[in-house]
Order: structure tokens, then sequence, then C-alpha cells
């Protein structure tokens, strides 16, 4: 988006959350929202609303690029984080810190690069999803909310971390590869809170839940490049993205990894 002239502006609490950066080498923004008011430069990021406060600003000349996240994103990914249930606000529109701004975008930067490796990627469920996760997670890292304050007890954490509790989790990964799952779904299933999950996987599988989710996922989508006759028009750009793998490269590399050959070579092989 650019705003190539001055021009002052007012949003009223809507949906989505708008997080942006400022692109280029010139412009300002000068931004209040409650109590909070600060000014933007290039290469500044800032939230510019929520869903419970009106807005105000001035723009001059300036260029930005901006994601829109909807509170249940946001609530979802706070779930997966370990952060407790509980009313979510953010209390600031400046980032935590100027290296949180720069991993803020660094992230955009990245999804932006997975949309434009495999544009037919993103209409399947779990790349969207994943982008998606990705973008919220960030979010809460980079900017300060209300959740911040808060942590599941590391001891509760430690107790849950059983063999039982990673038996349920793989069940459940297994028993649903191709869902819109994550981390605190996985977490549900199996009982027990994000972190208690996330113990029990480094403690016993030597592998984070949702890298043991990739690994089912890539599973499949190898069983479905060997399943694949001539002449179907299967592809393995799309059969990468139906499993949750937008960008075709990496993808490439992870399979060649786990199988010791190409997608390609798989898919063409009698």
């Amino acid at each position: 988006m650019v705003l190539a002239a001055d021009i002052t502006y007012r949003r009223e609490p809507l949906q989505p959350l708008l997080f942006s950066s400022l692109q280029g080498t010139h412009g300002r923004l000068e931004h209040s929202w409650g109590h909070d008011s600060h000014r933007f430069g290039p290469g500044d990021v800032l939230l510019i609303s929520q869903p419970d406060a009106p807005c105000v600003g001035r723009v001059t000349d300036a260029r930005f690029r901006t994601v829109g996240l909807a509170t249940e994103q946001l609530a979802m990914a706070a779930a997966a984080s370990g952060l407790p249930a509980g009313p979510l606000r953010f209390t600031d529109s400046k980032a935590v810190s100027p290296q949180m701004a720069r991993y803020w975008k660094r992230t955009v930067a990245f999804a932006l690069a997975e949309v434009a490796a495999g544009p037919e990627a993103v209409a399947q469920p779990l790349v969207l999803s994943g982008i998606t996760r990705l973008l919220a997670t960030a979010a809460l890292a980079v900017f300060p909310h209300t959740l911040n304050h808060h942590s599941d007890p590391a001891a509760s954490a430690s107790r849950d971390a059983t063999p039982s509790t990673v038996r349920r989790a793989v069940a459940f990964i297994e028993s649903h590869p191709d869902a819109d799952i994550g981390l605190s779904e996985i977490a549900a299933a199996a009982h027990v809170s994000p972190r208690a999950l996330q113990h029990a996987f480094r403690r016993h599988m030597d592998v984070t839940p949702t890298g043991y989710l990739r690994r089912v996922r890539l599973a499949h989508a190898h069983q479905d490049l060997v399943d694949a006759t001539p002449g179907s028009g299967a592809t393995v750009t799309a059969i990468a993205a139906r499993w949750g793998f937008a960008h075709p490269s990496r993808f490439a590399a992870t399979y060649r990894t786990a199988y010791g050959r190409t997608p390609q070579q798989t898919l063409r092989a009698p």
C-alpha cells in the first residue's frame, strides 16, 4: 500500500488487526491509539489497530506492507505458544524492541516468499493455515500484550511430559494428518498443555510435536508420489501443497534427505 500524500485517518474498532511496516527510505506516520502515541519512520513496524479501540493518525508520503490477522487467529497462536487462556489485548502499537521489529519484517518477507514460490499452493488449507500460524505467532512475540506476564508453570509441564502423553499425541497426529491442526490442537488431544507436550516430545522423541507432524505429512506426500499413475496429471507441486509444503525447492530438499531421491524421480518411477 502506498500513500503518496499527506493524509489524516481514523479507523474505528474493526477486524482484522492490522500490522504494518514502513517501506522505503522516506515517509512518516504519526499514530495515536488511546493514550499511546508514537511517530514512525522508514523501517519501523507498528500495530495500527485492535478491535476495541479507535485510532487516529497522519501519514506523509509513506509506503506500507500490511498484514491483517483476526482475533481468533491470534488466540489460537497464543494457545499454541503455551500462553494461558484469557482476554488478549495488545498494549502498545510499537514493537517490544528493534530486534523484534526486524524479526517481524523477516517473518513477513518469508511468508511473501512462500506465496510467490507457489501461488497455487496457498489455496491449499494446510499451506494457508501454516502461513497464518507463523504470522500470528510472530505478532504475539513482537508486540506487547496482556498475556506476556503469564506462563504455564514449568513444574506442571515437566510432570506431564510422560510417554503416555507422547502416545496420545502421536495417535492423534497419525489419524488426522490432513487436518488443520497445530500444537494447541495436538496438546488438547493429549490432555496436556502445549508446553508439557513440547517437553514430552523433546524428552522421548527428540523432535518437536510440529516436527513430527511434518514428518508424518511428508510420508503421506511420498505415498501419493508412489501411487500416482502416468497420465493422471499429478505433479510434485500439487502433492506437496496438499500436505502443507508450500515451497517446492524446500520440499524437494527435505524429501531427498528423507528418501534419498528427488520427488520427481519417485513420481516418474515405473
